[in-house]
């Protein structure tokens, strides 16, 4: 049975690297805005936080402040880094959905086969009818058509892909005899 924490940070481990690779470059000009918004907002939280500090614990002087205010805004800078499904339900245009889902299916597709089976929580000793039961339990749970909200069906959308396109990767590796690895065959 596969373990849904190690499915959930495979699946987190690709979208990394959908991320920086794939939307990273799309979203060059959007996170740009993105990151001088949230460098201000977290740098006056911080700068905030510094001067309530400063003056509990009467520093007199703002070396503390000034501290707080470049270590929020660096933080705040971060930010649109970050895998974000809201900018991709919110903000995205149907351009940009596609080259998303695009660049998933494409990552997915190039996934190294240890990695394809993590996703599906599998061990590389995993029987093709493991792999088809797995692929089932995914196809099942991500299809976009079981979204229950419509804000979520792009999520389930992109899930979806990567889901496919790492079985039909499986799939191959099958074909050609390469899987299943270990005990089952002899290795």
């Amino acid at each position: 049975m596969p373990s849904a924490a190690n499915e959930t940070e495979a699946f987190r481990r690709f979208l990394r690297r959908v991320w920086q690779e794939d939307v990273g470059p799309l979203l060059r000009d959007q996170r740009a805005v993105q990151r001088k918004k949230s460098a201000r907002v977290a740098g006056t939280a911080a700068a905030g936080a510094g001067l309530l500090l400063d003056g509990l614990l009467r520093l007199r002087g703002k070396p503390f402040t000034r501290f707080m205010t470049v270590v929020g805004s660096s933080l705040g800078a971060l930010l649109p880094d970050v895998w974000d499904w809201e900018w991709l339900r919110d903000s995205a245009d149907a351009a940009e959905q596609a080259a998303v889902a695009e660049g998933v299916q494409r990552q997915a597709a190039r996934l190294p086969e240890a990695d394809a089976l993590a996703l599906f929580g599998l061990p590389e000793s995993a029987t093709r009818d493991e792999l088809k039961r797995a692929w089932r339990d995914a196809a099942r749970r991500w299809h976009p058509d079981k979204a229950l909200a419509e804000a979520d069906r792009l999520e389930y959308q992109v899930r979806f892909v990567a889901y496919s396109a790492a079985y039909e990767r499986l799939e191959r590796a099958y074909d050609e005899g390469r899987l299943p690895r270990g005990i089952a065959n002899g290795e």
